[in-house]
């Protein structure tokens, strides 16, 4: 900061001495130049940035035990925006999957996605809004990230909490399609 009032001082100071001996122009195109040297200065520097958190890095991105469905899937993985005409990416947001029927033997005929969108609060938690109207649930389910002494995870409104499975649960997705040949 000490550097960058100095460079604003020097700059200004040399474009009030270039009045007297140059153009009048001259003199605001220094201090133009001052200007823009100041504002790049005093920019915040991209590894100050504080990017969207997607994937791995987002608290809600993994899976769930459901109690309300125990060994049904429950997965939640947070992507980022799509890119929108302007140029610009929108907001991340979630996919949630699951499985409510057939969990012992899962099969993708059964998987139904979800689409959700994430907050903050004015304290600073963590938020997921869940679209459950394509389920006959409600539209914007609010989940809230908490640790639950120690074990994190969402509650829900009506008590329900999903705790998060720190290693995944691989045997509640159902097998990859692959393509087949007509052999």
């Amino acid at each position: 900061m000490r550097v960058l009032v100095s460079l604003c001082f020097l700059a200004t100071s040399s474009a009030l001495s270039l009045r007297t001996a140059t153009s009048r122009r001259d003199a605001i195109v220094s201090a133009f130049s001052a200007a823009s040297v100041a504002a790049v200065l005093s920019s915040p520097s991209p590894a100050a940035a504080v990017p969207a958190r997607t994937g791995l890095s987002s608290v809600f991105t993994g899976e769930y035990d459901d109690p309300k469905h125990p060994g049904c899937l429950r997965s939640i993985k947070v992507v980022g925006g799509t890119m929108k005409a302007d140029g610009n990416r929108g907001k991340p947001y979630a996919l949630v999957k699951g499985m409510d029927k057939g969990c012992s033997d899962p099969q993708l005929a059964n998987v139904w996605s979800l689409n959700g969108s994430l907050s903050k609060n004015e304290e600073g938690e963590d938020l997921i809004f869940i679209d459950f109207s394509p389920k006959g649930g409600p539209k914007n389910l609010l989940g809230k990230w908490d640790t639950f002494d120690g074990i994190p995870g969402i509650s829900f409104p009506d008590g329900n909490k999903w705790t998060k499975v720190a290693a995944g649960t691989p045997e509640r997705r159902p097998p990859p399609v692959t393509l087949t040949t007509g052999d």
